[in-house]
């Protein structure tokens, strides 16, 4: 009896080492996609640097993502306009299928840009019935600007010792890199078609 009580506690307690376990010994093949949509005013204005919003797990990781590549970053705690970049960064949904060894998942994550902290797009986005349409609906506005989404899918298949918070947290860091690189690349594409421009 003794040996069979050892026996479930040992398993319980395995399961809740691999259930909150943040570890990932694991092989991965992760493949990831982007979609961008935006609309360019002429001689748009970037600002220096990036505002996350809103300050979340997820948001964290996009900024620490954009740091690395050199970017300075704020994460908003508020919905505000900001001096920086503005980066409107959440989750659309998890699919995850997991055990211990092997392990299965999918994530889909949106980002709302604007070159001049303008939140105006994500505020319409938000406050929207018709989420689809307001994505891809950009508002007219004062000061020239670059205003875009991101939506950015990322699919996996791992195997090895997994535990699932730690898999869901490298689902998250992938779709995280995936956003960066992206809204990272703006302002140089931007400046990259400006001197085309000049030359022509």
């Amino acid at each position: 009896m003794k040996k069979v009580a050892v026996f479930l506690l040992v398993l319980a307690l395995a399961a809740l080492v691999f259930y909150f376990g943040s570890f990932t010994l694991a092989k991965s093949e992760t493949h990831m996609s982007a979609q961008t949509g935006g609309v360019r005013n002429a001689n748009a204005t970037f600002n220096n640097g990036f505002c996350i919003y809103p300050d979340s797990p997820f948001g964290k990781m996009v900024a620490a993502e954009l740091k690395a590549r050199g970017h300075k970053v704020l994460t908003l705690s508020a919905l505000v306009k900001c001096d920086g970049q503005f980066l409107a960064v959440w989750i659309e949904w998890f699919n995850i299928s997991y055990s211990p060894i092997i392990a299965r998942g999918q994530v889909r994550v949106i980002a709302v840009y604007s070159s001049t902290g303008d939140p105006a797009h994500y505020l319409s986005y938000r406050n929207a019935t018709n989420k689809e349409r307001a994505l891809i609906a950009f508002n007219r506005t004062g000061i020239p600007q670059f205003q875009a989404y991101i939506l950015a899918d990322v699919s996996d298949e791992s195997w090895g010792l997994i535990g699932l918070r730690g898999y869901r947290d490298y689902l998250m860091r992938q779709a995280a890199k995936a956003i960066a690189a992206r809204a990272g690349r703006f302002e140089l594409e931007e400046k990259t078609q400006k001197a085309a421009l000049n030359k022509s």
